[in-house]
């Protein structure tokens, strides 16, 4: 009796199952062609020695390379990334690579998806290399099943096997996180906690406390808008807690003609209404006005140090350090001269720029360069000789990625 014939593929689903392949694929050859770099540039220097220059990274677990320092930025905008995500995943890497072989081998196999491998490798670099090789080889047969569950109770014992001294008490869980990052468009934000039972009670009865005060006093707002006044005016101290007790905050507001209806906020850089606005400022203790500044002026001062006024201005117009990819604010920045100062470089809005502290050594010590180009666009020329713009649109690679190369032809 002949065998039934196989019905055909659904090509659709043959497509997703050859591009996830390829997709798999593609990280793994990622991860290969990162280590391949990191073999040409490790570094015998000691690690423990504090300078303003160049310093070795320990990046992974202990028995890891140390890697040039101002090379691995370079990696990390050629990957696209923040030199922090760009450092993270070469630690993943050389994790992966020289204290796990047998979860290595499953990830060139195949067998291990390199996003589960990265968590793994997060997981194991905190243990000595034979607490590594402990987990490495209870994993090994397994890679395809564990759990994050699983995985924290396995590096738990092996730290009480190999590190005993490394093991503490379970970290206390209280916590409170405020998100600034995502406020609202009427300026509001999430708060989260974890508090003792008698912390929580405490906090409780003075949220109902503050919230039945503020209905006593007029207020109309529903119950969980008044508990989250009241929340407000618990952390300024306020007392008593009513209506006709103004906020001890000032407000700072610049004017211009931009839109009627939206503002935004400084400190999370969001937008905000002007209703929202309004608000702040009848509750305010303290309103200054300021024009806006224009940030096409060009401010030159005969001298090294930015005065208040000019630092105000390259804030304003740049908002984050300028390296490749960096978004840490401009208000927790260097102001660097891009010419220096020593070589006729001058204090002024054409050249100066906001550099974080180590994208600023990086530029000074090593040969990381840049120019401004426009107001708030910058050109970078990074030690590899790879070029980067940087604008308000964030990075842009200006090289052009390599061709890829044909298909070999099929056997006939």
């Amino acid at each position: 009796m002949a065998a039934p014939t196989a019905q055909l593929t659904d090509p659709a689903l043959a497509a997703v199952r050859a591009r996830d392949h390829a997709a798999r694929q593609a990280d793994v050859d990622r991860l290969l062609a990162v280590l391949d770099w990191a073999t040409q540039h490790t570094t015998d220097a000691d690690p423990g020695v504090v300078t303003f220059g160049e310093r070795a990274l320990t990046l992974g677990g202990p028995g890891c390379p140390a890697i040039e320092e101002f090379a691995a930025y370079d990696l990390a905008a050629a990957l696209g990334s923040s030199t922090e995500s760009g450092l993270k995943y070469l630690a993943r890497a050389l994790e992966l690579h020289h204290r796990l072989p047998r979860l290595w081998a499953a990830v060139l196999a195949g067998r291990l998806p390199v996003w589960k491998a990265a968590k793994i490798a997060d997981a194991t670099m905190r243990l000595p290399l034979d607490g590594a090789t402990h987990v490495d080889a209870r994993l090994a047969q397994a890679v395809s099943t564990i759990t994050y569950a699983q995985l924290d109770r396995l590096v738990d014992e092996a730290i009480a096997r190999h590190a005993p001294d490394q093991v503490v008490p379970r970290p206390d869980s209280r916590h409170v996180a405020i998100d600034l990052d995502r406020p609202s468009i009427e300026g509001h934000v999430h708060l989260d906690a974890a508090l003792s039972v008698p912390d929580a009670l405490d906090l409780e009865q003075a949220l109902q406390a503050g919230a039945d005060a503020l209905a006593d006093a007029g207020s109309t707002d529903p119950l969980d808008v008044r508990r989250s006044i009241a929340l407000g005016v618990l952390a300024r101290g306020d007392q008593p807690l009513d209506l006709t007790t103004p906020p001890t905050r000032p407000l700072v507001v610049h004017v211009h003609q931009d839109s009627p209806d939206v503002g935004r906020c400084e400190m999370t850089r969001s937008p905000v209404t002007v209703e929202t606005i309004r608000t702040w400022c009848a509750t305010a203790t303290h309103v200054t006005i300021k024009p806006v500044i224009d940030l096409e002026q060009h401010v030159h001062v005969e001298a090294y140090e930015a005065p208040d006024r000019l630092r105000d201005h390259i804030e304003l117009r740049d908002l984050t350090c300028v390296f490749p990819h960096c978004r840490r604010p401009a208000t927790r920045c260097d102001l660097d001269h891009i010419t220096p100062y020593s070589t006729g470089g001058t204090t002024s809005s054409d050249n100066l720029a906001p550099l974080c502290r180590r994208h600023h050594r990086a530029k000074t010590h090593s040969p990381w360069t840049y120019t401004m180009t426009t107001p708030g666009t910058y050109h970078w020329t990074a030690p590899s000789g790879l070029t980067y713009r940087r604008d308000h649109h964030g990075t842009t690679a200006l090289d052009p990625p390599p061709a890829t190369p044909p298909a070999e032809p099929a056997e006939p």
